[in-house]
């Protein structure tokens, strides 16, 4: 299963204010699921929104989990 994460979580993390996470949402460009009045953010979406809009932080996030030397693999041109 995977991590669900609130709007004040995501925020957090991706060191955005909580408006423009609304924008995104609004605009399209952050997938969310809706339950009753609240949204949660699944892990993948979260990944792929990183990776799209901000990639120094999907960049780091790649050499966290597997290293220096499966960054070249990783990053695609």
């Amino acid at each position: 299963m995977e991590n669900l994460y609130t709007k004040r979580d995501l925020a957090e993390k991706l060191k955005l204010s909580i408006s423009t996470l609304d924008n995104h949402m609004k605009a399209e460009k952050l997938p969310y699921v809706k339950f009753g009045k609240s949204v949660r953010f699944t892990d993948s979406d979260v990944k792929e929104y990183i990776k799209s809009h901000n990639p120094k932080m999907h960049t780091a996030n790649v050499i966290d989990s597997m290293g220096v030397k499966g960054l070249k693999d990783a990053v695609q041109y």
